[in-house]
Formats: C-alpha cells, structure tokens, sequence
C-alpha cells in the first residue's frame, strides 16, 4: 500500500512538474517552477504642469526572491522620450527583490497619460503592467506678455522703453 501511494504521488510531482527528494523517511518537496514578479508598484504626482520634470518611484518585487535584471516603463506619450528601458544587468548586477527604482519625465503636452511598467527576474519572467494615471492640465503664458513679446519681435527698434524693462 505505501508503495502505491508513493508512485501516485510521484506521478502526481511528474505531471506538475515538481520534483522530490527521498532522505530516510523524509520526502522534500522542490518546485521546479518559478513564478513571475510582480507588477511595479507606482507611485508619484498625480498631476502636474506641462515641460516640468516630475520623479516617480517604482517599487519591484518578486515573490520567489529573484533579483531583477531590467525594466520597460511607458510614459503614455508618443514619440520620442515616451519609453525608458532600463537593463540593470548590462552594466551591473540585478536589483535586489524590495528595490525602489526612480525614474523622472515630463510631458510637453497637456493631457490624461497613463505610466505602465514592468519588469523581467533573473529567470527572465516578465510581470503584469502595474499603473498609474496621471494629469497634465495645460498650461498657458498670460496674453498680455505674449503680445509684447510679439511687439518687440516685429518692431525690435519702435519700443526701447519696453525692451530695457522685459530685458529683451
């Protein structure tokens, strides 16, 4: 009866894919598997003013303990500058699991965006996106100094007083 019971179980650790090891009377149970990390964590304004740098924090774990080997952020933008991907291993050694990466960006156009990462372990998993939404409401130059600097631009010799007084 024990061996049948311990053929079913190791056909049972075969078809899973976990693996046993038999030491006396002791049965150690091994997992060949790994699971991915998970999604970052981000956090940092939610909002903010257009062609000002903004800081966020990009907390990485990994629920196995792996280290961390690279990141892909995406800013919610388009066009240059809207992705950063970051390859710790390439000029180093993996982040350790628990790590706070930081990453800056500014947008130069008012908008909704969404920040999304994710990142790769040490066995290459790569993680779900972790999120965040954030605001850029526009951001405008008051009208009157908009159209005197015009004035000055077009007639840079008709208007001294005010070229000495807005130092142009």
């Amino acid at each position: 009866m024990k061996k049948i019971l311990l053929l079913s179980i190791c056909a049972l650790f075969l078809l899973t894919g976990i693996t046993f090891e038999v030491n006396g009377n002791i049965i150690s149970i091994i997992s060949d598997e790994n699971t991915p990390p998970d999604p970052p964590v981000i956090t940092g304004p939610l909002s903010g003013k257009i062609n000002k740098i903004y800081g966020y924090n990009f907390f990485l774990t990994d629920p196995d303990g792996d280290g961390l080997i690279k990141i892909l952020i995406e800013w919610g933008g388009t066009g240059y500058g809207n992705t950063t991907y970051i390859c710790f291993t390439c000029s180093g050694s993996p982040k350790p699991n628990g790590t706070i990466f930081v990453a800056d960006h500014s947008w130069t156009t008012a908008g909704n965006y969404s920040i999304r990462a994710k990142v790769w372990d040490t066995q290459n998993n790569e993680s779900n996106w972790g999120t965040l939404s954030v605001t850029m409401p526009y951001s405008y130059n008051k009208p009157i100094p908009q159209f005197l600097e015009f004035l000055i631009q077009r007639f840079p010799n008709a208007f001294p007083i005010l070229r000495y007084l807005f130092g142009y």
